[in-house]
């Protein structure tokens, strides 16, 4: 009777066992069936390639930036260190290669302490899992996202390998940021790919995945390597690397390399090219269309250029005691209104119009705003040029003399305007050269009263400054301009009479290797070498005895250009140029206050220009003498002896002087003391000025 009723009770309780099983299951099944009718397909990881953004390249092959919503480049498995991968599957999931998507009894033990702490804040989630849950899921705490993530992860192993699934895991896992995969990581925080990390740099990086910018290597350099020898030591202790790797990786300092990846010296240029393509092939294929975007800029080159930039004009704030002073704005300020001394600079190559480094302001987290390509500034005497290469199509020679003397005339508001030199003296009977070295402005306003508006509108447009001159105080730089306008205005002289447009970007190529766009600059002719020559020989004067002589300072070869400095001393210039290379540089103030002091470009000029010779040198400075940076003289150019004083050509002595062939000065004669032609001004200088 006793057996008959255990037996009883062990069927009974067999029976309630099966019905709680069937009902669990029951439940199971339409908790799976319930939550995988609103889930999204895994099918999706498969077009994941294609959701790539843009890459960009400086002129040395070298990826520089990464136009993306997610700061992604992609990476193949295979061509992954293999401590990486043993890393990753150590640190997040050593039961990888043996599971089906879900570490079961690590799951069961995780849901269990949820229930009990009712936080849900347990893991134990599987490499599989945590892709399905950055793929496809929020990020949440609820027991309800952890079922979804489980049937997911079934889900992922069913349609994928390992292999995949670790391909897409490590170019999808979030490393701080805007960063999203490992080759972006790699790049950004050494500056190196993927395929080259050292068994520290990977265990870094996989340290990181968890808390990203808690262990970020640049912030929190001790918690990360902490984490780092964490990671080392499991590695060690599963086996996967020997103890002589592990001592090698632990004892190594944290490496933070330079980012290759991350806006620095390169920021202005980056946003500018940023600009043209968003307009052109639109945001969501700039940032998400996989491009590859070839440009013209030189990083390294950039990268000392603002370095030079910033420490010049940082002295000039100390050397002058301004009152506002970038060093005292703090170091996570963004977006602000900049008060203290601003400065920039543009180099382009002469023959292609490549932009080697532009540089749009001081610091590009403090303002967006490129001074180089958006503002437009009063260019003072560097205008000059421009309208005596008029001059000299005239018949102006470097011998012509005019009287720098004090005139005054009505100007553009009816008053009246008396043009004075910067030294607020006058000069005298001087030649043509002798004004440009030193920019004499009454030379300079008489010769623009000679050649009229109309002629100084036309050079104005030859050049590229589309203006039309309506009052003679253009001649001193009244009316304002790009910088880059004014580059590029320049490069006439060093092309031979042609001005070209600058070019930033040399190729434009789709995900498939398409070509969708070529660089080429825009060239218009302005003048005849000859001419071009004159010019750039009396600027040559500028640089070894005049205004701009500074700009020789750590510089060797042949060298032309123009200071300028606009009313008030707003703004200061000084664009100069070899045959390969112009470089112009200006500083001012945004709202523009007067620069204090002798806050002058020229003095940088040297250095910047023979670190690009230099680098363009493969490290090596070449002769002083070398033909690449001497300037051509033109068939046409001929060279005679003339009297200083007169400009007239010299029956004894003199000075050698240029000249285009046909027009040369004649020998002093009685009747003339001066060689004024072809000048309207004389000895009374009164002419009718319009």
């Amino acid at each position: 009777m006793k057996r008959k009723n255990s037996k009883s009770k062990i069927n009974k309780i067999l029976r309630f066992v099966g019905i709680a099983l069937c009902i669990l299951i029951g439940i199971a099944f339409g908790t799976v069936w319930f939550y995988s009718d609103s889930l999204p397909p895994t099918s999706e990881l498969r077009n994941f390639t294609m959701r790539s953004g843009s890459e960009v390249y400086d002129r040395n092959g070298k990826m520089v930036y990464l136009f993306a919503f997610e700061k992604r480049k992609l990476v193949s498995l295979k061509e992954l260190p293999p401590h990486l991968i043993d890393a990753l599957v150590v640190t997040e999931d050593k039961n990888f290669f043996k599971h089906f998507g879900v570490d079961i009894i690590g799951n069961i033990r995780a849901i269990a302490i949820d229930i009990v702490r009712m936080d849900f804040s347990q893991g134990a989630s599987t490499i599989t899992q945590q892709m399905a849950r950055n793929m496809f899921l929020t990020l949440d705490k609820r027991i309800s996202r952890k079922i979804k993530e489980v049937i997911l992860a079934f889900k992922i192993e069913r349609e994928f390998s390992k292999e995949e699934i670790l391909e897409i895991y490590f170019n999808k896992i979030f490393w701080g940021g805007q960063l999203h995969g490992v080759e972006a990581a790699a790049l950004n925080y050494y500056g190196k790919h993927a395929k080259d990390l050292s068994l520290a740099e990977s265990a870094t990086l996989v340290g990181m995945i968890q808390r990203p910018n808690y262990y970020n290597p640049i912030k929190h350099a001790e918690r990360a390597q902490a984490r780092r020898d964490n990671v080392l030591e499991r590695m060690f202790s599963s086996g996967v690397i020997s103890a002589a790797d592990y001592e090698l990786a632990v004892s190594s300092p944290l490496r933070k390399r330079g980012s290759s990846m991350r806006q620095t010296s390169s920021d202005y240029f980056i946003e500018h090219i940023r600009l043209y393509l968003e307009r052109k092939y639109g945001t969501d294929r700039l940032f998400e269309g996989g491009l590859r975007i070839y440009t013209t800029l030189d990083q390294d080159l950039s990268v000392y250029a603002d370095s030079v930039l910033n420490e010049y004009l940082t002295g000039i704030e100390k050397r002058y005691n301004y009152p506002n002073i970038m060093a005292d704005v703090s170091p996570n300020a963004f977006d602000i209104n900049t008060k203290y001394l601003q400065g920039g600079l543009v180099l382009m190559e002469n023959r292609t119009g490549f932009v080697r480094a532009m540089i749009g302001g001081r610091d590009f987290s403090h303002s967006k705003f490129n001074r180089m390509t958006q503002a437009k500034r009063q260019p003072g005497s560097s205008i000059k040029p421009i309208y005596y290469t008029a001059a000299v199509e005239k018949g102006y020679t470097p011998a012509t003399v005019i009287n720098d003397a004090e005139i005054s005339l009505m100007g553009g508001d009816g008053k009246k305007w008396t043009p004075t030199n910067y030294s607020k003296k006058y000069y005298g009977f001087t030649r043509m050269r002798t004004a440009i070295t030193h920019s004499y402005n009454v030379w300079a306003v008489k010769t623009a009263i000679d050649l009229g508006l109309d002629t100084l509108t036309d050079a104005f447009n030859r050049f590229g400054i589309n203006r039309k001159v309506t009052d003679y105080s253009a001649a001193l730089g009244s009316y304002e301009v790009t910088p880059i306008t004014m580059v590029s205005a320049y490069s006439t002289f060093p092309n031979g009479g042609t001005r070209v447009s600058p070019v930033f970007i040399t190729k434009v190529e789709d995900i498939n290797g398409r070509v969708l766009e070529r660089g080429i600059a825009t060239k218009s002719k302005v003048t005849t070498e000859e001419v071009a020559y004159i010019m750039t020989s009396m600027m040559q004067s500028v640089t070894t005895s005049g205004t701009g002589a500074s700009a020789r300072n750590n510089y060797n070869w042949q060298v032309a250009g123009k200071t300028g400095t606009s009313s008030d001393h707003r703004d200061a210039w000084f664009i100069g140029y070899n045959p390969v290379f112009t470089l112009g540089i200006w500083n001012g103030f945004d709202n523009n206050a007067t620069i204090s002091g002798s806050a002058i470009c020229a003095p940088i000029w040297g250095r910047i220009m023979t670190h690009c010779i230099k680098l363009d040198n493969n490290g090596r400075i070449p002769r002083s003498d070398d033909s690449r940076y001497s300037f051509k003289k033109p068939d046409k150019i001929v060279s005679f002896k003339i009297n200083p004083s007169s400009g007239f050509l010299a029956s004894d002595g003199g000075i050698d002087e240029y000249f285009i062939e046909g027009n040369v000065p004649p020998a002093m004669n009685d009747t003339l003391q001066f060689n004024f032609y072809p000048t309207r001004w004389g000895y009374n200088d009164s002419l009718e000025i319009e």
